[in-house]
């Protein structure tokens, strides 16, 4: 029988329990999940959401810009059609918020103020395709699991547990919504 996406994250899940933390690599198993349809999309704004909801901001500057977020993901035009050119413009200003970069040794390394507007950065670029392979969906999940932990390093331990059990709940809402919409399949018996 095959591993399902469900059985990997009872496994990393019971690997942070037992051990203390896991590989953030192995998220990886999102990439092959976000191939059909439009789950990358839905996983972006789902993840906009909690990014909304936890508003965990480290300057009132990053506040503004996090509900900003949560208002402009749900904003549409009078067709109900989602408002592209709001999103873009926010894009730019997240996107602007850490535009400082230093040299380090002979390398340009970007400047992270806050790890939320980061997280959101690469959602709404997901949302408006600028960045739409099942890689930036993990990098987006492994991003948001990671934890610095002295003692493990930075990966998936400590509140990152939580942080994994509820893309593993985002997993199975969205194949039951998926399910429900393709309806009760019918067998010819032929």
């Amino acid at each position: 029988m095959p591993t399902t996406i469900h059985d990997k994250f009872a496994s990393i899940l019971a690997e942070i329990e037992r051990t203390g933390s896991a590989n953030t690599q192995r998220l990886t198993v999102l990439k092959t999940w976000f191939e059909p349809g439009d789950r990358l999309r839905a996983f972006a704004c789902w993840m906009i959401e909690r990014i909304v909801a936890e508003q965990q901001a480290a300057s009132s500057e990053a506040e503004a810009l996090i509900t900003e977020a949560g208002t402009a993901l749900h904003a549409t035009d009078s067709t109900g059609t989602p408002h592209w050119v709001g999103m873009q413009r926010l894009l730019r200003r997240l996107q602007a918020f850490h535009s400082e970069y230093r040299r380090v040794k002979s390398y340009q390394v970007r400047i992270i103020h806050d790890r939320s507007v980061l997280l959101l950065e690469e959602a709404f670029r997901i949302i408006l395709r600028q960045a739409d392979q099942p890689a930036d969906g993990y990098r987006l999940a492994a991003d948001y699991c990671e934890h610095d932990d002295g003692r493990y390093g930075t990966t998936l331990n400590g509140p990152a547990k939580a942080r994994v059990q509820a893309i593993a709940h985002f997993v199975a809402e969205q194949e039951a919504r998926e399910a429900k919409a393709q309806g009760p399949s019918v067998s010819l018996g032929v």
